[in-house]
């Protein structure tokens, strides 16, 4: 509809500087209970919008859990397939140990690197890990963007980012995104010297 005079000065306050929003398709979930649901169309809505609101996704983490996956890979194959058995048993031995450190180390960077993120993007010169928590049995979602030597967090009920009929409303999770961004970049320029 139309819209009131002075208006279109008024719009722009609302929303911090920063990022403009990119045009996406509508985005929605099924179910309003399902943790898993919420947190998908949200990931799925960071993953499309950063790369294009001008921070390229950074694959580096990716790439280097799909490296130790086909690792993992190759050592079963090879102990399932290739070797046999009895004839190859230490073959067979190290493959196995093989299989379970690579696991490990996997487990590991999961845990302590990649943590609960939904996409690592490039942020000016620096590489940012955008992750998404939403406990069991709350409404409150934390977003965070997390480096090595910072973190910034953002925590708001899913309940202002979706309607009653499950479709996200992609203008609050922006302008959420976009004031987490300014205090992200506000504690890199020292202006804040709050510790989160």
């Amino acid at each position: 509809g139309e819209r009131a005079v002075g208006a279109p000065d008024a719009a722009p306050a609302a929303m911090p500087k920063g990022p403009e929003m990119p045009e996406l398709e509508e985005k929605g979930t099924v179910s309003l209970y399902s943790r898993t649901d919420l947190i998908k169309t949200l990931a799925e809505y960071y993953s499309d919008a950063l790369p294009k609101a001008g921070m390229p996704e950074d694959h580096f983490w990716t790439n280097i859990r799909i490296i130790l996956c086909i690792i993992c890979c190759a050592l079963g194959c090879y102990a399932q397939f290739g070797a046999k058995f009895p004839q190859d048993s230490s073959a067979i031995l190290v493959c196995v140990v093989g299989y379970f450190a690579v696991s490990g180390i996997i487990a590991v960077m999961d845990y302590l690197v990649v943590q609960s993120s939904v996409i690592y993007v490039n942020i000016g010169e620096e590489s940012v890990f955008l992750d998404i928590d939403l406990p069991n049995f709350s409404d409150m979602a934390t977003v965070s963007l997390r480096t090595k030597r910072k973190k910034v967090s953002h925590e708001t009920s899913v309940g202002n980012y979706f309607d009653s009929d499950g479709l996200l409303c992609q203008e609050n999770v922006w302008k959420d995104f976009v004031a987490l961004l300014a205090d992200y970049e506000k504690k890199d320029t020292g202006k804040d010297a709050k510790k989160d």
